[in-house]
Parts: structure tokens; sequence; C-alpha cells
């Protein structure tokens, strides 16, 4: 009896403890979320004011004194220190990979199948987000997603760590009170406050964190990573402007945009899917041994030469998008010409092939910038040669300005949806990232719809894989 008793006051008929168990678990996790929180927006704040050096360097000036940072910048002195730039980069890339060691990427670090992944190296962690944003801002193509998520990871997991030392065990079986499922749950979480507090966009955020990093739908998952993305947010946002990424107006929910946004949504899934399995094999064969010492350098190289007449190649793919924007805008006041439509052609081309070249040459980044500007630019394409061939349809409400804006803004949806693989990420980061109301959720909603339902006909037609 004496035995059974003594069991019991640390087991699990012990009713106190059961119920101090819940409460001091979700006290540890609430605390783990809000210091990761504040060390993922601080870490943004770096990387932002990183970028701007960067560009200034690079360009003479930065995004937040000109959107459009190409504009005024000497096309000579962009390109030199961009070429410059790549040996640099290449170099440092190559140390960070020589000798056996390896950078550990966010999913593994979620994962934590070994020791290195649950503790990765701070200062090889640290350099390679940095050195991702120093050839982001000096123009290489890749986006810069990838390097805040990263530092948001790092310090999520040196929080679980922390949690794990003095958070004590499990009344029912003795286990530490951070188990992996939570420690999986607090590095993703911080990984996606990175990208929230980046571009300042917290419900994207949230939703990129159950549906990209694959946390499961549940109260917990939606609490720790709102507490997470939240505080990451508001800290960033001590430095970082909360105005869209994209300055553009509000699509209206009319007919036009309907219309638009479905066929846009058909049109592009196939150009998605190519890119996404493009991306991926770049990724798959990128350079890690010492052809990256030239593959880069003669990448960097490569770049510069095409932006002397491409200039909106640059960067991770802002300038594509907002000049695509510009350009369909502009088309209600001085029209459409044939060389704007084969201009924006030609930055989508080109953009996709650097993007590619960069990555398999060894650089680091992310596609997801990227994929929003070839979503633009491939759908602004697409409807300025349904227009040339049908001029009839610029006689819709708006005209055929409105036809060329609302495929570009909902061809960003639905491009993104598709090559990230996260049809409700993409709707609520571009809903974020340009500032819309509601009038628009309905037409992009429409557009990511198609786009899935096409890829589903697709992949069964064709047997490709997402």
């Amino acid at each position: 009896m004496s035995s059974h008793t003594d069991s019991s006051s640390n087991g699990p008929w012990n009713p106190a403890g059961s119920r101090s168990f819940p409460f001091r678990l979700l006290l540890g996790l609430t605390l783990a979320a809000l210091v990761t929180g504040v060390l993922s927006g601080l870490g943004a704040i770096a990387l932002h004011y990183m970028l701007d050096f960067m560009q200034e360097l690079a360009f003479g000036h930065s995004e937040g004194h000109h959107p459009m940072v190409t504009d005024g910048a000497d096309p000579a002195r962009r390109a030199l220190v961009l070429a410059a730039l790549g040996p640099f980069v290449a170099l440092v890339w190559y140390y960070l990979q020589s000798g056996g060691r390896r950078i550990v990427s966010v999913k593994a670090q979620i994962a934590g199948a070994t020791e290195e992944d649950l503790k990765p190296s701070l200062w090889r962690q640290i350099s390679h987000s940095v050195i991702q944003i120093v050839a982001v801002g000096a123009g290489s193509p890749v986006g810069k997603e990838v390097a805040p998520r990263e530092l948001g990871a790092l310090a999520a997991g040196r929080c679980a760590r922390l949690l794990e030392r003095i958070g004590g065990t499990r009344p029912e079986d003795g286990s530490l009170l951070l188990g992996d499922r939570e420690h999986r749950l607090l590095v993703a979480a911080g990984a996606a406050s990175g990208l929230a507090a980046v571009y300042q966009v917290p419900i994207g955020g949230v939703v990129y964190l159950v549906e990209e990093m694959a946390v499961g739908l549940s109260l917990r998952s939606l609490y720790i990573g709102a507490v997470t993305v939240w505080t990451a947010t508001a800290t960033a946002n001590l430095v970082i402007s909360n105005a869209p990424t994209y300055p553009v107006p509000q699509l209206p929910l009319d007919a036009t945009t309907l219309m638009v946004a479905a066929l846009t949504g058909v049109v592009l899934t196939p150009l998605a899917l190519g890119f996404r399995a493009s991306s991926q094999r770049a990724e798959k064969i990128k350079a890690k041994d010492r052809s990256l010492l030239w593959r880069i350098p003669v990448a960097f190289v490569l770049v510069a030469v095409v932006s002397l007449w491409l200039p909106e190649i640059l960067g991770n793919g802002r300038l594509l998008t907002q000049h695509t924007f510009n350009v369909s805008l502009n088309a209600a006041a001085d029209g459409l010409t044939a060389a704007a439509a084969v201009y924006v052609l030609a930055l989508c081309v080109a953009k996709a092939a650097v993007v590619l070249l960069s990555l398999r040459s060894g650089s680091y980044g992310g596609t997801l910038t990227p994929g929003l500007a070839l979503g633009a630019a491939a759908a602004f394409s697409v409807a300025a040669l349904v227009l040339w061939a049908f001029p009839a349809l610029g006689g819709v409400p708006g005209g055929a300005s409105m036809v060329l804006y609302a495929a570009a803004l909902t061809g960003t949806a639905a491009f993104l949806g598709i090559s990230m693989n996260a049809p409700l990420s993409a709707l609520t980061l571009l809903i974020g990232f340009t500032g819309q109301g509601a009038s628009a959720w309905l037409p992009m909603a429409v557009a990511v719809g198609t786009a899935v339902l096409t890829r589903w006909a697709w992949t069964r037609v064709f047997g490709a894989k997402k």
C-alpha cells in the first residue's frame, strides 16, 4: 500500500501533477515563443540594415529611398560591384561547407535527426544567412527570404534547448517537459516568424507555418505560431516599415477580374510546375565542392552583363514584379506598346534563367519572390498577347489596363501557389505583400483555386510530379 502511494505521488494518478504539467508546458512554450519572436525580429532588422548597406554600395541608394533601386543607378557601377563580389561570396560558401562541415537547412533543423541538426553551429549559420543578404543586396537574382527564416529557426532551436534544461520533466513518465513535437513546433514557428518579420506579413506567416512548415492545424500550433510571428513582426516593425512591399491599387471585384483570374490560373500552372521542377533540380545538383569557386563568380559576371540591358532581373524579384505592375497600370494612359510587352517577356525569360543558373552554381537563396516575379511577368505577357490577338477584349470595364493589371496581380498568387506547393500561403502572403482589401480576395482565390485544379488535371494526364 505504501509503495503504491509513493509511486502515485509522482505518477499519472497525481491530480495536482496532471494539472500542473499542461500549465508548465504552456507557460514554457509561451516564454520560448516570445523570446524567439524577439530574436527573430532583431535578426530581421540586422539583415534589413545589411541589405540597405549593400544596395547603397552597388546602386548608390537603397530601396527605402528608391523603390526601383536601379533607377538612377550607374549601370557600370552595379555590374562591377556584383562581378567583383562573386569570388568573395564563393570563397565564404566554400569555407562554410569544406572539411566535412555543412550548412543546416530549416527543414533539417525542424526534423532534428542528428545532434548537429538540433544544435547547428551558431557562427556558421549566421555567416551563411548574412552572406545570402550580401549577395542579394548587390544584385544576386535569388530570394532573400531564406536568410531570416534560418535565423528564426536558429533562435528557436536555442530557446528550445534552454527550455529542455530548465523545464523539468513530465509527471507521467519522467521525460523532458519539451518533447520532440514541441521542439519541432518552436523551430518551425521561428522560421515562419523570420519570413513574417522581414516582409511584415503576420497573417501570411501563420498560414505559412501551418501549411508549408507542416506542423499541422491545431490550437497549439496556431497559438505558438501567432505568439512567435506577431512578436517578431512587432519587433522588426521598430525599423522595418509595414507598408506594402508592392504599392499598387486595389483590385476591384467584377466580372473582368474574375474571368482573368480563372484563365490566369489555368495558363500559368504548367509554367509554375516547370519552374518548380527546374529549381528543385538546380538545388539538388548545386555545386558544393571546389567547382563553386569558379562557378559562382562566372554566374555573377553573367548576371551583371545581362543586367546592363535588363536591370530589373537584379535582386530578389521585387524590381521585376513592380516594373510589371507599373507597365500594366500605365497602359491606361499611354497604351501598351509592343516594345514594352516584349521587354517584360524578355525580363521573365532572363529572370528564370539567372535564378536557375545561380542556384546551380552554388548560391543559396529562396525562390519565393523570384517565383512571384515570374508569375506577374508571365501572366502579363500572356494577357498582352491575348489583347493583341483579340483587341475587342480591351473594351471590357476598365479597359486593357485592367486586364493586364488583373492578370499580373492574380498571376503572382497562381504561380506562387503552384511553385511553392502552398496555395493558401501564396494567397495570404500576396494579400499582405500588395496590401489588398476584401475586393481582391475572391479574384486571387479564384486564380489559386483554378491553378490547383489545373495542376490536378495536369498530373493526371501527364503523370508529372508535384
